[in-house]
């Protein structure tokens, strides 16, 4: 299991980081205290860093010298959340991310350093009613995962590689629907091995800037609602610190964070 050092002053944040990266199956070491955040620095290898901005504005403490250090001899990543209060003072590589975090843009960055095989886009595990149509002929179907470049469906209609459909996904919880222009870009075929699914992966052919940001506001929604929805989550999330596309939603989202289920059936992948 790939294992992460984070480190920021705001406790708050870092709970809720940690949420939500051992949602994304990673190991976390967190600490607000400079010599803590050395120390193991010093004596272990973490596959990534992500460190707050005022943490390293001291660049004669030792946590900056052990920092610069790793980033010199290319051991191990930096992603910096940065305030502005504290100037970015490191000069060797490394990634800055803005405080409230972008969920999106925390997902690509963490494939990028991490995964042998990094997805760009936060994908969900759903569960969500759907409609394809070609031409005049439409067909209902189960859209069993979702990302803002695409989808996958079950159905038991066979499509053909490159077929251009018009797909309809309810945002439920959002009182709004979608309906986008794709194209299929893979079939999965029945087999004992995969339980007998059928169905399609799917992208989306560019949309408009409405429908794309109707889109991850959705996404946003369902990923925070997995989130409050599990035991865990429940304990350390604080949407504050994450950058809302859609503050509305996470309002709403913020009140179930005692342990009550969200307003929306959603399961994350194991």
């Amino acid at each position: 299991m790939k294992r992460l050092l984070v480190g920021d002053l705001r406790e708050e944040l870092l709970s809720t980081l940690e949420v939500i990266l051992k949602h994304w199956g990673y190991r976390v070491v967190l600490s607000s205290r400079p010599e803590q955040l050395t120390e193991f620095l010093q004596e272990t290898s973490p596959d990534l860093l992500i460190m707050g901005s005022r943490l390293l504005a001291d660049q004669a403490s030792p946590l900056f010298q052990a920092v610069e250090s790793r980033l010199t001899d290319g051991t191990t990543p930096l992603i910096i959340l940065r305030d502005r209060e504290a100037e970015d003072s490191l000069s060797a590589p490394h990634e800055v991310l803005e405080v409230p975090v972008d969920i999106f843009a925390l997902f690509a960055l963490i494939q990028k350093y991490i995964e042998q095989h990094p997805r760009k886009n936060l994908r969900l595990t759903v569960k969500l009613p759907g409609m394809f149509c070609s031409g005049d002929r439409c067909q209902f179907a189960e859209v069993l995962s979702l990302s803002t470049q695409g989808l996958f469906i079950k159905t038991g209609v066979p499509l053909v590689l490159g077929d251009r459909l018009s797909v309809i996904v309810p945002l439920m919880g959002m009182k709004q629907e979608l309906e986008l222009e794709t194209r299929v870009i893979y079939r999965v075929e029945p087999s004992p091995e995969n339980n007998y699914l059928q169905g399609a992966g799917i992208e989306f052919i560019p949309m408009g800037e409405e429908a794309g940001k109707a889109l991850k506001r959705f996404i946003e929604y369902c990923f925070l609602g997995e989130l409050s929805a599990s035991q865990r989550g429940s304990e350390g999330l604080d949407p504050s610190h994450l950058y809302n596309i859609a503050p509305e939603l996470t309002l709403r989202l913020s009140k179930t964070i005692d342990g009550s289920s969200p307003p929306l059936s959603v399961y994350s992948p194991k």
